[in-house]
């Protein structure tokens, strides 16, 4: 053993030599406390967090992972009802390698699984649940890919063929029931996206023969009997969906983030979108390329001409006899005659350019939409002097440019901040938040001292007497006021006796020194 290690050793023993019981047991419960209070420390401190790996309903799968865990030596247990697996932060990525290794987390039942489970012995009806399990499977595995989607649970009603007709002459169509956890709030293209991927996955299933609900049972693709209300729904979400992005193009105008002219600012705007449908035809007829009129596509003459045609003969059968007065009928002279016809038929062809126009609904409205901005200032900016008109209608018109509305329905306002409100912190909050900052480590560090105090034993003083060299040997010295000695009661409780017995064992050269001047015959006072 080295020479300084027995030094200490020695002097330990020294000290712990010159302690009585009493002060051996103080330091015995100090030391205990002391390690109690650093070991409740270290734990609290250096505890681990506990983090969900996996959660699902399968407990197959949930007690083969916990399996491979175990084999693996990473700690776990399964919580939820054995639903997921919980274990120690720091061994996340070493777990999720492990499990990846081995093939889990499994994709549910898939392709293989069912090619694995018909065997020779199988019969149709069992080959039909099968591939059925298998579709679900595979919806709810693409359903939880989504982003939004944390998990996914479908049910098939598929009805059996018949090979009798029913009354309508129609087979039973199959049906569907999804479950879905959202992350956020689905929108009703998001909700649609989900019946669409379903319908369209399982043979004649009918998008209106779907149901998507939530985990809280809310039905998600409520249909309406009047599809006004929906309509209405899906324009006011388009109207929002506009104000946020003219919002957002003024917000960006000033994303530099620090202005001169005033601390802050808010914008809101009002839009007002067109959702009136209208349609219409237009019909061009044009000349062809190249030519000042339509083009012949057939034509036709006809001319009749008639020459000396002979008088007709007198009308009538003659006159009445009788009287002078009867009437007469006038009749062509004898002289020549011509007649002539010409008929001219031509049919043209022309360009013909038909049109159908069909205005686009949901654009917005710049005459009647509006945007209102309101510039703060009282802090930074202390006055409105820098918000003067010609500052103002420059931003009208820049704002003008960048949304499209029209200049002359754009508000913009000042106001001024309310001054800020000074919170001047009290002694008693300061220390509120010293001790709730530190309090564990202050009264930890506190007990620690305390007790290390309680257990230094106290020094008791311990006159010793003086020997100095005399003439003819050892004199013992006395001083100069003599005191009364106490007489010396040797009972065996004595506290002074057991002074007598330390400072003879803690002392034994000067006790020796001590009794040879007693005893000796020249006692000089």
């Amino acid at each position: 053993m080295p020479e300084f290690i027995r030094k200490y050793l020695d002097q330990f023993r020294e000290f712990w030599g010159s302690l009585d019981k009493s002060q051996k047991t103080r330091l015995y419960i100090t030391s205990a406390v002391v390690v109690v209070a650093v070991t409740i420390s270290i734990i609290i401190l250096t505890r681990p967090q506990r983090i969900v790996l996996f959660t699902s309903s399968d407990r197959k799968q949930i007690g083969e992972m916990i399996n491979i865990l175990n084999e693996n030596g990473i700690w776990n247990e399964a919580g939820n009802d054995g639903t997921s697996i919980i274990i120690d932060k720091k061994d996340n990525n070493r777990a999720q390698i492990v499990l990846a290794q081995s093939g889990y987390p499994k994709e549910g039942f898939t392709f293989a699984d069912a090619i694995s489970s018909i065997g020779l012995t199988t019969t149709q009806q069992d080959r039909e649940q099968i591939w059925k399990h298998q579709k679900i499977s595979d919806l709810e595995s693409k359903l939880e890919m989504l982003d939004n989607i944390e998990e996914a649970a479908v049910t098939l009603a598929m009805p059996e063929r018949s090979i009798f007709l029913n009354a309508s002459n129609e087979q039973p169509r199959p049906t569907a029931y999804v479950m879905v956890r959202p992350k956020e709030k689905l929108t009703q293209a998001q909700v649609q996206g989900i019946v669409m991927l379903v319908s369209r996955s399982v043979e004649n299933l009918d998008p209106k023969d779907v149901t998507v609900v939530d985990n809280n049972s809310n039905i998600l693709n409520m249909t309406y009997d009047d599809d006004t209300i929906g309509a209405v729904s899906s324009q006011d979400e388009l109207r929002r969906k506009k104000e946020l992005e003219l919002q957002q193009k003024v917000l960006d105008y000033f994303s530099v983030g620090q202005y001169d002219n005033f601390d802050t600012l808010r914008v809101v705007a009002n839009v007002v979108l067109d959702f009136d449908k209208e349609k219409s035809q237009i019909k061009r007829i044009t000349n062809p390329a190249g030519m000042d009129s339509g083009a012949v596509i057939s034509s036709s003459i006809s001319e009749e001409i008639v020459k000396n045609a002979g008088n007709g003969g007198e009308p009538g059968l003659g006159t009445n006899p009788g009287g002078t007065n009867a009437p007469t009928y006038q009749v062509g002279n004898d002289g020549a005659s011509e007649y002539s016809n010409r008929h001219e038929e031509i049919n043209y062809g022309y360009d013909e350019v038909l049109s159908e126009h069909e205005k686009a609904t949901g654009r917005m409205i710049p005459e009647e939409s509006g945007l209102a901005l309101s510039l703060w200032y009282g802090h930074k900016v202390t006055d409105e002097s820098r918000l003067n008109d010609e500052f103002i209608n420059e931003l009208r018109t820049a704002l003008s440019t960048a949304t499209g509305i029209p200049a002359r329905n754009i508000s913009i306002s000042k106001f001024k901040l309310a001054p800020l409100e000074t919170v001047e912190e009290t002694t008693a909050d300061r220390i509120r938040e010293l001790v709730d900052n530190y309090g564990f480590f202050a009264l930890m560090l506190l007990l620690i001292i305390g007790m290390l105090i309680v257990g230094i034993p106290r020094k008791k003083e311990a006159m010793e007497p003086a020997v100095a060299p005399a003439a003819g040997g050892p004199r013992f010295v006395v001083p100069e006021e003599e005191e009364p000695l106490p007489e010396i009661e040797l009972e065996e409780r004595s506290e002074i006796k057991k002074q007598i017995d330390k400072f003879v064992r803690q002392k034994p050269d000067l006790v020796a020194q001590l009794l040879r001047n007693w005893l000796s015959e020249d006692w000089d006072i």
